[in-house]
């Protein structure tokens, strides 16, 4: 059974969300065709800058009778009204009619670059914090199968999703099968941020091989929750959390960014989906996890995800080998 989820409640690189679906299942536990995070090298860029996205996904149906493919809309959608990302909609129907398949028309890769147009901030209208930005919306799909725009119904929302994905049947596929994500990057001139560093993973205190991945037994019990947990340490460097100009406390004190991590895993638990490693005020506050195997030995995956508040994201990947 699945639900409707928008946007993400844990928003990932460049302020993503997700426009698809997700399961009654933990958020971290990876069943499905999924959008992990996005990240651009530049969430904070000026105008004229070229910025590149970058999408972290992974297909984990169990059975895969056509791959997952990614895609991008090659034009980004720049300052749409009041900052909406559904502001763009209308735009889809505009391009091709309902029903064409228009797979053809997207950017497939991982990766996509625009460049910020000149007049970025200067035809936004409004303010953030008195400081004039321009913002930008990039539109991920990761589809198997093909991407048709979908007429908006009526009686639908204004953030009803405008494409879909379909079998060559022209059956249109649920959220197994098909995620559409936005991702937010915006140009200021008077700010930068950068995107996090992960410096290391420690598995039980030890520094981990992050191509070689991580050993250790699998669940015996029928209950999951006897079974032997494992600590996972997540360290980034305290220069990660930056100043965020926006956020000015009550004394008028400049504050720093909050960073946190999301843990994904094809199989197996983590006790917290997500974990805050800095806060704007205490600064440092957690690294560890804990990560239950699975009850059947085989090769799994981990990916972690460390996240600030201004859209800057990087990520690591895990093999977990269970015997």
């Amino acid at each position: 059974m699945r639900r409707r989820l928008l946007p993400w409640v844990v928003c990932g690189g460049a302020l993503l969300g997700s426009c698809g679906n997700s399961n009654y299942d933990p958020p971290s536990k990876v069943e499905s065709v999924r959008i992990l995070a996005t990240r651009a090298d530049k969430p904070y860029a000026l105008p004229g800058d070229k910025v590149t996205f970058e999408v972290l996904a992974f297909d984990g149906r169990s059975k895969k009778p056509v791959p997952m493919n990614l895609y991008w809309v090659p034009i980004p959608c720049v300052d749409p009204p009041g900052d909406a990302y559904y502001a763009c909609y209308p735009g889809f129907e505009a391009v091709a009619p309902a029903g064409v398949d228009v797979t053809s028309k997207l950017t497939p890769g991982t990766q996509f670059s625009f460049t910020w147009p000149t007049t970025a901030i200067t035809d936004h209208k409004g303010n953030r914090g008195n400081a004039p930005y321009g913002i930008a919306v990039a539109f991920t799909i990761a589809c198997a199968g093909h991407v048709q725009v979908t007429p908006h119904q009526s009686g639908q929302g204004p953030n009803a999703n405008p494409v879909g994905c379909f079998d060559d049947q022209g059956n249109q596929l649920g959220a197994d099968d098909f995620v559409f994500a936005y991702s937010l990057a915006y140009a200021f001139t008077d700010r930068t941020n950068a995107n996090p560093v992960i410096d290391h993973v420690a598995f039980k205190g030890t520094t981990v091989d992050l191509t070689a991945g991580v050993t250790m037994p699998h669940c015996g019990s029928g209950d999951s929750a006897n079974c032997e947990a494992s600590q996972f340490d997540v360290f980034v460097p305290a220069s990660s959390q930056e100043v965020d100009p926006s956020y000015v406390d009550a004394n008028g004190n400049v504050q720093k960014e909050q960073l946190w991590a999301d843990f994904f895993v094809t199989d197996g638990a983590v006790s917290d989906d997500a974990i805050v490693l800095y806060d704007p005020v205490v600064g440092p506050v957690r690294t560890k996890n804990q990560y239950t195997p699975p009850q059947k030995p085989g090769d799994y995956q981990m990916w972690i995800v460390v996240h600030d508040n201004r859209g800057g994201a990087a990520w690591v990947q895990v093999p977990l080998h269970v015997t």
